[in-house]
């Protein structure tokens, strides 16, 4: 493939890649990022590219992954999670100290109240272990012993409840109350 092709590439799929991001993640700057270095893979595989039948889909399939690897890093790294926190945090400063009580409080409710309408679908054990660990914040290890369960049932309990939740519902309120539940319980544990 000759440099003027991977040129109108980008040219044609900048705007959308970088708007799927953008919807995805919520962040201008991880969008823009995330926008640069799928355009880097593709320019490093800018051989192969003559091979893909359907460049579009391609294109999507590549952001559609890399927008879940983050997600995945976001999720199990503690470091980068409360970098994450922190930068949500002071974003959010100006507009908390704003916020009404009672509006925190409406909010507060909204939430917890569309998490347990989300949970009803799960078996009675995986809600009690997703109460436990999204709620409250308490660790799987923790949260075996207070169930007299092995760390792995609760993991494969808790990974089960997760699949579901994120099978059964849109991902944009998936993300906003587990990111919602996880910011509460580090506001708390502060």
């Amino acid at each position: 493939m000759e440099q003027q092709d991977l040129k109108e590439i980008f040219l044609k799929y900048r705007d959308k890649v970088f708007g799927f991001f953008l919807k995805s993640l919520g962040d201008r700057e991880l969008a823009a990022d995330l926008t640069q270095d799928l355009f880097y893979k593709l320019c490093i595989k800018k051989e192969e590219l003559d091979r893909i039948l359907d460049l579009n889909s391609y294109i999507y399939w590549m952001a559609q992954n890399m927008v879940i690897d983050h997600l995945r890093r976001a999720a199990h790294q503690k470091k980068y999670r409360q970098e994450l926190i922190e930068a949500w945090r002071n974003s959010q400063i100006g507009i908390e100290f704003q916020k009404p009580a009672i509006e925190k409080t409406i909010d507060a409710e909204y939430y917890t109240e569309l998490f347990d309408q989300l949970i009803l679908d799960l078996t009675p054990q995986q809600q009690l272990i997703i109460k436990l660990s999204k709620k409250e914040g308490l660790p799987n290890k923790v949260i075996a012993k207070k169930l007299g369960l092995s760390p792995n049932t609760v993991k494969n309990h808790l990974h089960q409840a997760l699949k579901t939740l994120r099978s059964n519902t849109d991902l944009t309120d998936y993300y906003s109350i587990i990111f919602w539940m996880f910011s509460s319980i580090m506001i708390l544990n502060l």
